[in-house]
């Protein structure tokens, strides 16, 4: 594997964020950032942490979208149409830009 093939499978695309939102794609999967850190979350013990700091984090965090499965996309876009004043069409770029 290159370094360019390596750069751009682990490259982070910004997909959106607002004041309550921070969502990426990398590595094929769309996934929240935490507010706290802008790290992803993990599971722990009992709960969902920031995989910075620990401090507990809404389940949200644990969530991840692949890009290239349909079903799974099609449940990101309607997760977003539903929660953030996003239009179809920017939740459909946000599909090409992480692929």
């Amino acid at each position: 594997m290159t370094d360019s093939a390596t750069h751009r499978d682990s490259a982070i695309t910004e997909l959106y964020q607002d004041q309550s939102a921070h969502v990426v794609a990398s590595c094929g999967i769309a996934y929240y950032l935490t507010s706290c850190c802008d790290a992803s979350g993990k599971g722990s013990m009992g709960s969902i942490v920031c995989r910075s700091c620990y401090e507990e984090v809404d389940s949200l965090f644990a969530l991840g979208w692949s890009v290239a499965d349909d079903s799974d996309w099609a449940r990101f876009r309607s997760h977003m149409l539903a929660n953030y004043p996003v239009s179809a069409e920017t939740v459909d770029a946000m599909h090409a830009a992480a692929r």
